[in-house]
């Protein structure tokens, strides 16, 4: 069976979504072609070739971008069948858009779905929820785009490129705003430590010297993850790398920081996401304003860089909200830790989250927005609504253009206390030198207009 994979967007990095599947499918016999449409683009006849398409969907803005996708190939080619598969594959799903949408462990699902479009069996459209353990192969990634066409790691004046691993999926935790819970059920997933190490050596092998986890929480299962970085780091002693950890885990091993400093741990993002405790508790983050001010000393302590995510903006916010974020990234001198972009991220509600029935939500919701993918909702104060798009068009412009982040940062600190009315502390500049990924973006923003105008699929000639 000829199938195409596709990737539209995977925060910069080389699709791992992609690479895996691929593997998966390469091994049953499949003939598999790749592409990227964040590095290159979608030529038709890669769609006169295929027998089947099927659209990795691992984040909110993949998704939006996959459906946009999906109808300018079934115009092109009506009877070509196509599969969204992934996190979002089952947000907004309508027989509409896709032929099936595999959710959650998907590479047994996806093997199936090519089989019976191989049999002539895979007409009727569904919607598919897997949660049980999947068979991993190492992933085939020789035919996407090199390491070099991706995010890279700025830090103390040099640049390295960037290779992403997931040694697990799903989460233990139910943050309500978070799209994972509904899926994986708090379940999580362990892909064998042979199959990660494995991949590391090829990423390294490819030149990239930094590694990202791209797990939802790397210290969900910390026996087999602790595991995986101690190995990767005797294999690859110079290797850095960067995993995603929340509050209350780091405080919970807060000894395991300095030993982790050693095996090249170059920094930890964490989703603080507001710091007003009630909102926190209504997103059920399992920390307060306190425990982030703790975790920030103990990483720094064990000599690893911190860089937080916010959700600034939720129908209940206040100016004060936002001001209370800007206030704590100059106090724990983190501003220079913060992309541009989480300053303006703003609340989706995708159908099925655990917060579309939530007593603090309801009062908010209007109606679901297909398009959008998410709840449409007012906000008490309808200010905030100009501030957070000002916010937004200022992150937006920026990271279509590439523009300097600390740049970003002051313009969107003035706006603030331009429509705000409060005398911010001025924004000022880290001491140190904070390393960073090239690619600012984040999964539960928005796409860009630039984005959105790169997904055309191209005619020969």
């Amino acid at each position: 069976m000829k199938v195409l994979l596709v990737s539209t967007y995977e925060l910069g990095r080389q699709p791992v979504h992609v690479a895996s599947p691929a593997a998966a499918l390469e091994r049953r016999g499949h003939d598999v072609r790749v592409t990227d449409t964040s590095v290159d683009d979608l030529d038709s006849t890669m769609l006169d070739w295929a027998e089947a398409v099927a659209i990795s969907v691992p984040m909110h803005t993949a998704k939006r971008l996959a459906n946009s996708l999906t109808g300018e190939m079934k115009a092109y080619r009506p009877d070509l069948p196509v599969a969204h598969y992934g996190l979002y594959a089952g947000v907004g799903f309508s027989e509409d858009i896709a032929d099936a949408a595999l959710e959650g462990e998907y590479e047994t699902a996806l093997i199936e779905w090519v089989g019976g479009v191989k049999a002539g069996i895979a007409a009727e459209k569904s919607l598919q929820t897997h949660r049980g353990s999947s068979q991993f192969e190492i992933p085939e990634r020789s035919r996407l785009p090199g390491v070099d066409q991706y995010a890279r790691i700025e830090h103390d004046g040099t640049t390295k490129l960037v290779g992403a691993v997931e040694a697990s999926h799903g989460c233990r935790h139910r943050c309500r705003h978070c799209p994972i819970p509904a899926v994986y059920d708090g379940r999580i997933r362990i892909v064998p430590e042979d199959i990660v190490l494995a991949d590391i050596h090829q990423l390294a092998a490819a030149g990239a010297e930094h590694i990202t986890f791209g797990d939802p929480d790397f210290l969900n299962a910390p026996a087999h993850t602790v595991s995986v970085l101690e190995r990767a780091h005797q294999a690859h002693p110079d290797m850095t790398f960067d995993i995603t950890v929340k509050v209350e885990h780091i405080l919970a091993k807060r000894d395991i920081w300095p030993r982790m400093a050693e095996l090249g741990l170059l920094f930890v993002v964490s989703a603080f996401e507001s710091t007003n405790n009630q909102t926190l508790e209504v997103l059920d983050k399992g920390h307060t304003v306190a425990d982030m001010s703790e975790a920030v000393g103990i990483i720094r302590d064990a000599g690893i860089y911190l860089r937080p995510t916010w959700l600034p903006f939720l129908p209940w916010a206040e100016h004060g909200d936002i001001v209370g974020i800007l206030d704590f990234l100059t106090e724990h001198d983190l501003a220079a830790a913060t992309d541009p972009v989480q300053l303006a991220i703003k609340l989706l509600v995708p159908s099925g989250s655990l917060l579309e029935s939530h007593p603090a939500m309801t009062p908010y919701l209007d109606e679901y927005d297909g398009e959008a993918l998410s709840w449409t909702w007012r906000y008490a104060d309808p200010d905030m609504d100009a501030l957070q798009v000002r916010l937004e068009s200022i992150a937006a412009e920026a990271s279509d253009c590439a523009a300097d982040a600390t740049t970003t940062l002051r313009s969107m600190w003035a706006a603030v206390t331009e429509m705000t009315g409060v005398r911010l502390a001025d924004f000022t500049e880290s001491s140190e030198s904070v390393p960073r990924l090239t690619e600012s973006w984040f999964c539960c923003a928005e796409p860009t207009q630039g984005q959105t105008v790169s997904l055309q699929i191209g005619r020969p000639g």
